[in-house]
């Protein structure tokens, strides 16, 4: 017999969220064919390999919504429930498979408040020698844009350096048309750079799934308080 699940994704995680798109779309066919209208049979069946799974990875998504109930009479309200969170549950994760994909496609890096500050320092101290260079009016345009984009990446939360680069890329040249003129420059943008390589990626600054909250079970709803008799009012109850 074929073990079906070695074909599923490696990461545990996007394991669970293709197992339940896989399980979910067998019982939408069962429920098509008339098939599943004896017992909750082929619900308990997905129940039952949806938190295997999730014991055997040591996902723990599942914990809350244990024991499953016995009886058919409360197992109807448990399966609304269960299939829900779930659902919920495969989409974040494939959302997050997702986000991390894209965020990892660009160099995006996550400065924190002292870093901030220290290349704001450095870009003060380029913008001063840009001031005092031998440049043309246009040169100069051209060399600050880039460096104040630069400048409001830093301030961003997710910080893409492409503008530095191109920062630094256009300095070098300008550096050939004015002989010596930037050459000090090169030391603080050096500066820039180690701090850019220092910066924790933002990929790897987003926390894993497995951190997050467990899923918690369906909520049983609290019985309706039971009307106070009109003959014994309460004694703390504010007289109208």
């Amino acid at each position: 017999m074929e073990n079906e699940y070695l074909d599923l994704p490696d990461d545990p995680e996007e394991g669970f969220a293709m197992l339940h798109r896989r399980r979910y779309a067998e019982l939408e066919k069962v429920w098509e064919s008339g098939d599943g209208n004896s017992g909750w049979h082929h619900e308990r069946q997905y129940i039952d390999v949806m938190i295997a799974f999730d014991e055997v990875m040591g996902l723990n998504f599942l914990e809350g919504l244990k024991p499953v109930p016995n009886s058919d009479s409360d197992f109807s309200d448990y399966w609304q429930g269960f299939r829900r969170q779930v659902e919920i549950a495969s989409q974040k994760i494939l959302i997050e498979a997702a986000r991390r994909h894209k965020a990892g496609a660009q160099t995006i890096i996550v400065f924190d408040e002292a870093q901030r500050q220290a290349i704001h320092h450095l870009i003060q101290k380029i913008r001063e020698h840009l001031e005092a260079a031998k440049l043309t009016d246009a040169k100069r345009e051209a060399l600050f844009n880039k460096l104040n984009a630069f400048a409001g990446e830093v301030d961003r939360n997710r910080t893409r350096p492409e503008a530095f680069y191109a920062f630094a890329v256009e300095t070098a040249r300008a550096a050939k048309q004015v002989n010596d003129e930037l050459k000090p420059l090169q030391q603080t943008i050096d500066k820039v750079f180690d701090w850019i390589e220092k910066a924790k990626k933002f990929a790897e600054a987003l926390p894993p799934w497995s951190d997050r909250k467990k899923i918690e079970g369906p909520r049983k709803q609290l019985p309706a308080p039971e009307r106070q008799s009109s003959n014994t009012a309460d004694e703390d109850e504010i007289p109208f």
